[in-house]
């Protein structure tokens, strides 16, 4: 039986650890979500600037770790960049709903989402990167189980509390955040281990 070829790993020097452009991008998303709703801007300027600045450093801490595995840092900054976007893209509903019972549903549920995602990070791993896996079908799933909660939250919020329709640019963003969030789990997997879940054998 010949031996799997080692996969080759590569430094990242600072200039190209891309620590930077994700800050930028945190900003860039974070900032304007801030506007929603309006009331609240500049309390959430300030939490979301914060928010971008702890992910920063907690990337650099990644980089200082695994700078010289550019697939594995590079995987893992994924990761936290991914958290930080959903993050940002979910929240304007979340404060929109916010002190209803609809608000604790969809945060429960959130969180419960999130918990099972990061449980089965590998099985999510194998369906992304073979869709005949049946992890694909976990995916799918999971995500349509999540909509399903969120958008009969919002639903409910609505109906109850003769509220006008959220904000469509926010629902948009909330429904782009789990995605978001549903994939960000598959970056946990190894280099080593995303090469197996790629094996034909693995179809199944």
């Amino acid at each position: 039986m010949s031996k799997q070829k080692k996969l080759e790993k590569l430094a990242v020097p600072f200039v190209k650890n891309r620590i930077f452009i994700t800050f930028t991008l945190f900003l860039m998303l974070g900032l304007p979500a801030s506007l929603i709703p309006e009331e609240t801007y500049l309390q959430w300027v300030v939490i979301n600037s914060l928010v971008a600045i702890l992910l920063t450093f907690v990337n650099h801490i990644i980089w200082t770790k695994q700078k010289h595995d550019s697939k594995r840092y590079f995987s893992l900054h994924s990761l936290v960049m991914m958290l930080g976007l959903a993050f940002y893209m979910t929240s304007p509903v979340l404060r929109l709903i916010y002190p209803s019972m609809y608000f604790w549903i969809l945060l429960a549920g959130l969180i419960l989402y999130s918990v099972f995602l990061f449980s089965k990070y590998d099985a999510i791993a194998g369906g992304l990167l073979n869709p005949r896996k049946t992890g694909f079908k976990l995916v799918v799933f999971s995500f349509f189980s999540i909509v399903f909660v969120a958008g009969s939250s919002l639903w409910g919020y609505m109906l109850a509390t003769d509220a006008a329709p959220v904000n469509g640019v926010a629902i948009i963003l909330f429904f782009l955040g789990l995605f978001t969030l549903m994939v960000a789990p598959s970056m946990l997997v190894t280099p080593e281990r995303a090469e197996e879940l790629k094996a034909p054998q693995h179809n199944h």
